[in-house]
C-alpha cells in the first residue's frame, strides 16, 4: 500500500516553508542592500583617489567645478571667445582609466543616456560626455570665474591647506542631478525639483528621482561621501548638517559658503531649516 502525506502533514510543511521564507527574505534584502552600499563606497573611493592624485600633481590645489568658464556678463557659450572650458570631470580624466570611474551603478541615472559633456573644447572638436553620478561640494570647490545667470557665484577655495578640518569636510558626493556641483540647501525639498532633474540625450522631457527622493544619491538613507583628506565614509544626509553645532557643519557652509541673498555666511538657522524641510528619504 502506497503511503502519502496527509492533509495535516502537508499543511505543516507549507507552514514551515512560510516561516522560513519570512525569516530569510529580510536577510536576503539586507544582504542586497549591504552589497549596494559596498559598491557605492567602492565607486566613491575611486573618485577620491583620482582627486588626490590630481591635487598631488598641483601642489594641493583644489579642482575647480569648471575651468575657463565663459565669464559673466558676456556668457559666450558658443565658443568662449575661442578659448576652451571644461568641468572637473574632464580635469580628472588623466587620473583614471575610463569614464566609467564616474559611473555608479547603484544610481538610477547611471546609463549613458544621462551623460553630459559640459565642456567646450574648440570648434570641430569632440565634446566628450561624462557620467553625472558624482558632484563637487560647491561650498568648498566653488563654481568658476562667472555664473552666466547673474553676477554672483560661489568663489570656492584654492588650496587644500585652507580647509581647517580636511578629515571632517566634504569634497564630493553621489549625485542624481544634471549639475556638476551640489549645495547643502539641496537637501531641502523646497528646492524646485524640475530645475535639477536630468533630461536624457535625445529627449525633451526631464526625468527626476522617483517619489520623495532628492538630488543627493542615498542607498538606504546612507550616502558614500568623499572627504577632503581622500577617505570615504557613509553617513546619513541630515547628519552632515550638524544642526546643533553653531559653528561648523560637514559641508563648510557656515565657514566658507556665502548666501547669495544676504552676502553673509550660512548660519546654524539655515542648516536647521534645510534639515526641517529635507526630502523624505533623508530623514
Amino acid at each position: 500500500m502506497k503511503k502519502a502525506f496527509t492533509l495535516i502533514e502537508l499543511l505543516v510543511v507549507i507552514a514551515i516553508i512560510a516561516i522560513l521564507a519570512a525569516i530569510l527574505f529580510p536577510v536576503f534584502a539586507q544582504a542586497k542592500m549591504a552589497a549596494k552600499r559596498t559598491a557605492a563606497i567602492s565607486n566613491a573611493k575611486q573618485i577620491a583617489t583620482a582627486n588626490m592624485l590630481y591635487m598631488n600633481d598641483w601642489d594641493d590645489s583644489l579642482v575647480h567645478n569648471f575651468f575657463g568658464f565663459p565669464a559673466y556678463p558676456a556668457c559666450d557659450w558658443a565658443n568662449n571667445g575661442g578659448a576652451q572650458w571644461y568641468s572637473w570631470r574632464h580635469a580628472l580624466a588623466p587620473y583614471h582609466k575610463s569614464k566609467g570611474l564616474l559611473q555608479d551603478n547603484t544610481n538610477p541615472f547611471y546609463a549613458e543616456q544621462y551623460w553630459v559633456d559640459q565642456a567646450w573644447l574648440g570648434p570641430n572638436q569632440p565634446q566628450p560626455r561624462y557620467p553625472t553620478n558624482f558632484a563637487t561640494n560647491s561650498m568648498i570647490i566653488g563654481f568658476a570665474n562667472g555664473w552666466c545667470g547673474g553676477p554672483w557665484t560661489p568663489p570656492g577655495l584654492d588650496n587644500l591647506n585652507v580647509v581647517e578640518d580636511v578629515a571632517g569636510t566634504l569634497m564630493m558626493l553621489p549625485n542624481r542631478s544634471q549639475w556638476t556641483d551640489l549645495k547643502p540647501e539641496f537637501i531641502s525639498s523646497t528646492v524646485e525639483k524640475p530645475w535639477w532633474c536630468i533630461t536624457p540625450i535625445g529627449s525633451s522631457s526631464y526625468q527626476c528621482p522617483g517619489g520623495d527622493n532628492g538630488p543627493i544619491h542615498a542607498v538606504g538613507k546612507q550616502v558614500a561621501w568623499i572627504w577632503a583628506d581622500g577617505h570615504v565614509k557613509s553617513k546619513p544626509v541630515i547628519a552632515t548638517l550638524n544642526v546643533n553645532d553653531p559653528v561648523k557643519d560637514d559641508w563648510g557652509a557656515s565657514q566658507y559658503g556665502i548666501d547669495p541673498n544676504t552676502g553673509t555666511h550660512y548660519t546654524q538657522a539655515d542648516r536647521q531649516r534645510w534639515a526641517a524641510t529635507a526630502w523624505g528619504e533623508y530623514r
